[in-house]
């Protein structure tokens, strides 16, 4: 019988598990890389682009995919898990290690480490590279899309650039408080006609509601018309409820300077909502990999049972769902402020770390 002994193991432990995470990586890019291809063709096929249109649509696919594959790391690090443990089951190895003094802990802990040093340097390392490559394909995105409106808020204020029937709205307003976008102060609406400048309208308060907006006592001087209005109507075309996402797209912030944006935008009277998610999911990652390691043994070396190939692919795409509506749900709870925002990224990997913790815990028979 052959002998282990602990640094041979971890050794070989993390060189298998190393190769099912190549190989599990390789096949979600490929994916990832597929349909995000298949998305810019869609996107682009009306747009401007006449020389070497799939080469750049492929070269915006590239830049695109990482930061998708890092937001789908756990899913990638669930199936390596199961592969890894499926591997060592058919091989039937996990007997000579129990039978060494090695127990099933031993060998879902390794790799779990593992996963959670991967996380660290995912978030250190490699979210400054993607962030950098979102904010690249972002201004590429925004050049091609003149008919969408945009937002920016700076220290003079809010900026919004709407289209609206073949005109270019400008609108400033001053800096919004507690991240009410209902109500504007001290509005100004620029008219511009063809690129040219056809007047303006001012306002003390705006009331939104939906896509219409009430001016009080509107000053209107446009072209030929000069006159106030008490409560003027402004009919817009801005989804109130889509106007947060066109400010920011959490994707361009790494976990180094995302702490600098939040402070900054939070002096403009900006919460951040996305700021706080997308931080904290950098800050929980390296956990929530480790626990995708301990959950893959579940269904694996835990039931001491080997099932058919697409049982495993099936109890994957089920945990995978599960985690990702528990994901989805919790944040949906903390945006509608039943619950702290904070704890709503937290709680489904505290409540996965507990039910990988009472696994691991349990007599390792």
């Amino acid at each position: 019988m052959k002998r282990y002994t602990p640094n041979l193991l971890i050794k070989y432990l993390i060189k298998e598990f190393s190769f099912s995470l190549l190989i599990f990586t390789i096949i979600f890019s490929s994916l990832i890389l597929f349909i995000t291809y298949i998305d810019e063709i869609l996107f682009f096929k009306d747009k401007e682009i006449t020389d070497n249109f799939f080469i750049k649509t492929l070269i915006l696919s590239l830049i695109k995919s990482p930061t998708l594959i890092i937001n789908l790391s756990p899913f990638i690090f669930l199936f390596s898990g199961i592969f890894f443990y499926v591997k060592f089951l058919r091989n039937n190895e996990i007997t000579p290690m129990s039978l060494s003094g090695f127990s099933k802990n031993f060998i879902t802990l390794v790799p779990g480490i593992y996963s959670l040093i991967l996380g660290i340097l995912i978030v250190a390392v490699l979210s400054p590279i993607t962030s950098e490559l979102s904010k690249y394909y972002e201004t590429v995105k925004t050049k091609y899309s003149a008919n969408e409106n945009l937002i920016i808020m700076s220290d003079t204020g809010i900026w919004i650039k709407e289209n609206k029937d073949n005109k270019i709205n400008i609108i400033r307003a001053d800096i919004i408080k507690k991240e009410n976008f209902k109500n504007l102060k001290n509005i100004s609406i620029f008219v511009f006609n063809n690129n040219k400048f056809s007047g303006r309208i001012d306002g003390d308060n705006v009331t939104i509601r939906g896509k219409v907006w009430t001016i009080d006592n509107a000053n209107q001087n446009l072209l030929n018309e000069n006159k106030i209005s008490k409560n003027y109507k402004y009919y817009s075309q801005i989804d109130l409820d889509k106007l947060k996402s066109f400010f920011n797209n959490s994707d361009v912030f790494s976990i180094w300077n995302i702490f600098y944006e939040l402070q900054e935008i939070r002096q403009r009277g900006y919460y951040g909502q996305e700021l706080v998610i997308k931080l904290n999911k950098y800050l929980s990652l390296p956990l929530l990999l480790f626990s995708m390691i301990i959950l893959s043994t579940i269904f694996t070396i835990k039931t001491n049972y080997t099932f058919n190939n697409f049982l495993y692919a099936f109890f994957g795409i089920l945990t995978g769902i599960i985690v990702y509506f528990l994901a989805d749900l919790s944040i949906a709870f903390g945006k509608s402020g039943k619950i702290p925002l904070v704890l709503s990224v937290w709680m489904p990997v505290i409540l996965i770390m507990t039910f990988s913790t009472y696994s691991l815990l349990r007599s390792d028979e």
